[in-house]
């Protein structure tokens, strides 16, 4: 998976069949939202901050499939201010699964005005899901920042323990505070511990193997110690 920012609004996100194949993803299933590719989406989102630093925002999201070969497909991944404009965008939508299925080859990149958009492709990855994981080296660490930060942070957070180093992970959702709010939090747990890489599949490995401390509101519980 390659991202490359095109500007503020817009990045290029392209896909080989390598790609999806790992992950068990049909092509025509890039149509659909269920759980595979939400986390490749999530991924991706995820990726795109960390290497361009593109972030979602509380911003909806126009994403154009571009098909370039058998093997690989290329998302324009865009912000839209204006739901009017997105809305004409999309009223020639087009369902990728209409374009190629896993009994065809991908066809070869169609024309500017033949190009497939998706409006729905992001819809349970954007910034509202947007999460992000920290570490800590004690326990008393992990309380501190819960203190400074609960008159301000509200949202959905887990604190595990791995069992190999014993520091603490604290995985922090910007639920339904704005990216402001949520970068203020962010930051603040930047001068109490580490950030950590986190993806789909760090959180599951997170769940499988971490000892669970709380789930769910570890801040909220922790600021009361």
């Amino acid at each position: 998976m390659k991202i490359e920012r095109i500007n503020d609004n817009q990045i290029k996100c392209t896909l080989t069949r390598s790609d999806l194949a790992s992950r068990q993803i049909r092509m025509s299933e890039l149509v659909y939202g269920n759980e595979k590719t939400k986390g490749l989406f999530q991924d991706m989102m995820e990726q795109a901050s960390t290497e361009v630093g593109f972030e979602a925002s509380d911003l909806p999201l126009m994403i154009e499939a571009i098909p370039v070969s058998m093997d690989c497909i290329v998302l324009m991944i865009t912000k839209v201010e204006d739901a009017d404009e997105m809305d004409t965008k999309f009223s020639s939508f087009t369902h990728l699964n209409e374009i190629f299925s896993d009994d065809k080859e991908m066809p070869e990149a169609p024309s500017a005005e033949d190009r497939p958009v998706h409006k729905d492709l992001f819809s349970s990855v954007t910034a509202s899901s947007m999460e992000r994981l920290f570490s800590f080296d004690s326990l008393d660490t992990v309380i501190r920042f819960a203190h400074h930060v609960s008159d301000i942070y509200h949202g959905e957070n887990s604190l595990y323990k791995c069992p190999d180093n014993n520091r603490y992970y604290l995985l922090l959702s910007k639920s339904s505070h704005n990216i402001k709010e949520f970068g203020l939090v962010c930051n603040s747990a930047l001068e109490y511990g580490s950030k950590e890489f986190y993806n789909f599949a760090r959180g599951a490995y997170l769940n499988e193997h971490y000892e669970k401390i709380l789930i769910g509101d570890a801040i909220q519980s922790l600021a009361f110690v």
